[in-house]
């Protein structure tokens, strides 16, 4: 808006400077509407880069708002950005999971999960490492329940490795979809436009999900299935599911 009115200002200005001597030729008052011109072009130019800019600024803080929403269990879960002030979370989280899990999810059955692994898991920026999490809204502490990774193998990637885990008495409950569309959309405004899955044979779950949301293979087994997503087909995809219902507020409130 202020760049808008900066430009009317400067085209009033700069008219009534050119006009201001009646007396000036022809040649002059050509000359001074080509400067008006020119200088109203300029204007028009920097208004449209500082627009860009700010578009390209706050895109960096779009899709992000934290939102309550109830499960079909009557549940009432948090779902929202994570990053490094969750990482005892994350630690409590993966010694949670059972052991089959914990393999499904790391392709290794390790309890511990390694410290480096979960401090790497948990530094998300929301740039490079995209990280959405749900954690209970019931429980005091808010532990984490889920978690949703995108994650760029370099900054300014239009491709970015999708992972995510729920821990087992929370799973068939729509969570992973609630954090799908979540970490989609998040995508979108960061210029990602594809993302990668890599899941193992036994995981059917997630096959079976990963199916249903349009996901494409693009390498077979063995050892492990890579799908791949389109950020644009994948959230028109999720916005036509009807459940679970929270996710409405997903779109509603992000998209």
């Amino acid at each position: 808006m202020k760049s808008a009115v900066s430009s009317a200002a400067l085209f009033a200005f700069t008219q009534r400077l050119a006009f201001r001597l009646l007396n000036t030729t022809v040649i002059q008052r050509v000359r001074n509407v080509l400067l008006v011109e020119g200088f109203c072009h300029c204007a028009r130019l920097f208004a449209g880069l500082a627009r860009r800019e700010t578009k390209r600024r706050l895109a960096g803080f779009m899709c992000n708002a934290p939102l309550h929403v109830s499960l079909d269990t009557g549940h009432e879960i948090l779902l929202r950005p994570v990053g490094l002030d969750d990482e005892p979370r994350f630690q409590q989280i993966f010694r949670s999971m059972s052991p089959e899990s914990r393999y499904l999810r790391f392709f290794s059955g390790a309890n511990p999960v390694p410290d480096a692994v979960v401090h790497s898991l948990a530094n998300a920026d929301g740039k490079v490492h995209i990280a959405w999490g749900i954690l209970d809204a019931d429980e005091d502490d808010t532990p984490l329940m889920a978690a949703a990774h995108a994650i760029r193998a370099e900054p300014g990637s239009k491709r970015a490795e999708l992972a995510l885990g729920v821990l087992d008495q929370y799973q068939a409950h729509g969570l992973s979809r609630l954090l799908i569309a979540s970490v989609a959309l998040s995508c979108r405004a960061q210029g990602i436009t594809t993302l990668e899955a890599e899941t193992l044979p036994e995981n059917r779950k997630a096959n079976s999900l990963f199916k249903a949301l349009g996901g494409k293979v693009i390498r077979p087994l063995p050892p492990t299935t890579v799908w791949e997503f389109e950020v644009d087909d994948l959230i028109d995809q999720l916005k036509h599911m009807e459940k679970p219902e929270g996710l409405r507020a997903v779109f509603s409130t992000n998209g």
